[in-house]
């Protein structure tokens, strides 16, 4: 899939709703190998050149920063992220990421329901109140590939992992084959800053025990050199960011727990 959305051709559908940046929807037609049957595939597109001045992060790098987080989640295997490539062919540049079609009989990653109807496979984050008076929880489910998610984003330093941006669905779409469902992360582009910006739905593992295997693949960031894989898309001072983080974790040796000097959730949740 990197293949076809890194040579094939883009036209641009529209913008998408709701999103703080420009995104849009698009076509991509193209192969998945050098001889292989050419297709179409819809993708997201964010040019560098629409995205909103933010004070803390740098000009010009959102996009930059959604492929690095699909890179470092293809390296440790996790398949959270997409398919997410950088076209410099679009404007001054721009990330292109395969299209999550979310699957409507799947169980929702992230929840608002009612107190009475938390049971011991959601993870309570929030209570709120909506503007009828009704009482209702944000909650997240309590599934291995949702703890994976938790991780990841405690790595990239997510700033900004609301409910909405956890699908669960399918970018892969074979000739008569069913969709790959699986849980994916879209909306990375807050991500790998040097100083603490970690806000997400994602709170229900905090303080829980790392796992032998998440050991191994927080070694792998920590002792790994990511300049190769990273370097063209995050600062050397970013990178240096990710290991420490690395190491900070398997020296604490749990899914670190929200610090109360600052808002932990981002705003609006979902």
């Amino acid at each position: 899939m990197c293949r076809l959305l890194s040579t094939g051709i883009v036209r641009p559908l529209g913008r998408m709703r709701g999103a703080s940046n420009e995104t849009l929807l698009a076509t991509v037609t193209g192969s998945e190998s050098l001889d292989g049957p050419e297709r179409t595939v819809r993708a997201v597109l964010k040019t560098r050149t629409g995205e909103r001045p933010l004070h803390d992060f740098a000009a010009g790098t959102l996009s930059l920063r959604e492929v690095a987080a699909h890179r470092l989640s293809a390296l440790l295997g996790l398949e959270a992220v997409p398919p997410t490539v950088w076209r410099t062919d679009i404007g001054a540049g721009a990330s292109l990421q395969a299209y999550v079609e979310s699957d409507p009989a799947a169980p929702e990653p992230v929840v608002l329901v009612a107190e009475d109807a938390l049971d011991e496979d959601l993870a309570p984050v929030l209570r709120a109140v909506l503007s009828d008076g009704t009482d209702v929880v944000l909650a997240h489910a309590l599934t291995a590939d949702m703890r994976a998610l938790a991780l990841f984003d405690v790595l990239i330093n997510n700033a900004d992992r609301k409910g909405g941006h956890v699908l669960r669905g399918a970018w892969s779409f074979g000739r008569g084959t069913a969709p790959r469902i699986g849980l994916h992360a879209i909306d990375n582009g807050l991500s790998f800053h040097t100083e603490p910006k970690l806000r997400t739905v994602l709170w229900g593992f905090a303080g829980s025990p790392l796992t032998d295997g998440e050991r191994a693949q927080i070694a792998r960031v920590r002792d790994e050199d990511l300049t190769d894989l990273l370097g063209e898309l995050l600062e050397p001072a970013e990178i240096a960011a990710l290991g420490q983080r690395a190491a900070t974790l398997l020296r604490t040796g749990i899914l670190p727990l929200p610090q109360d000097d600052r808002h932990v959730v981002p705003w609006p949740p979902l």
